[in-house]
């Protein structure tokens, strides 16, 4: 089996970062979280929404089951306590915070619950705290959108940049403006864009964090 060279990964740079990804690119949010802190020896505080830090992909993907511990989630259940968490955020950010990560930004405010108009309201005061925040603390911001609609203006209106991710036969690709992948081939295979995956991308980029039972070899056609 011919081994791939590991392909790189955008750095985050401080300010906001929007991620836009299709639904067939399991687990790159959670690629770049993990790969911001095994670069660095800080902390990442986490709002969650729609499931995206549970920890069955965090725990898939990393190379070091340490690196779990500097990542703090909050979860909220309704728009309203997304809000209290959103208004909360700024206080639990400390020296050691190297990135807080926003997923799904707008998932609690589609919901049916919510009065007419109250949906834009509420997310455009959540765009306002993240756009205060990112002014007052030089740390990369990242976010991402469950759906790309008018609802979600005020969020492109704050965000620094754009990253995209999308997938190619041969494994994933990033653009920005700033920024491509380099993707490499296999000879007669492809890649598939699966946990198992990521977690080898990361162990290739940190090797002297890589736990003992983890093999950094990405290998083709999805078997690992």
């Amino acid at each position: 089996m011919m081994r791939q060279t590991s392909p790189e990964l955008p750095s985050l740079d401080p300010g906001i970062t929007l991620l836009e990804t299709d639904e067939r690119m399991t687990g790159s949010l959670q690629s770049l979280v993990l790969d911001q802190l095994l670069l660095n020896q800080g902390s990442a505080i986490w709002i969650d929404a729609h499931g995206y830090g549970t920890t069955h992909p965090l725990t898939r993907i990393t190379p070091s089951m340490r690196v779990l511990d500097r990542i703090h989630i909050a979860r909220a259940f309704t728009p309203w306590q997304h809000q209290s968490l959103m208004q909360d955020l700024t206080g639990e950010i400390t020296d050691e915070t190297t990135i807080a990560v926003l997923p799904a930004i707008d998932w609690f405010y589609r919901s049916e619950d919510l009065p007419r108009g109250d949906d834009e309201r509420m997310l455009s005061n959540v765009a306002k705290r993240i756009d205060a925040l990112a002014e007052r603390f030089e740390i990369p911001v990242l976010l991402t959108l469950q759906t790309d609609d008018t609802l979600t203006a005020p969020i492109h209106e704050i965000a620094d940049r754009t990253i995209r991710c999308e997938q190619t036969q041969f494994g994933p690709r990033f653009a920005g403006e700033e920024y491509e992948t380099l993707v490499y081939p296999l000879e007669n295979g492809l890649v598939q864009t699966t946990l198992a995956y990521w977690k080898r991308i990361l162990a290739d980029r940190h090797p002297a964090t890589v736990d003992a039972d983890v093999s950094p070899e990405v290998r083709a056609n999805g078997a690992y």
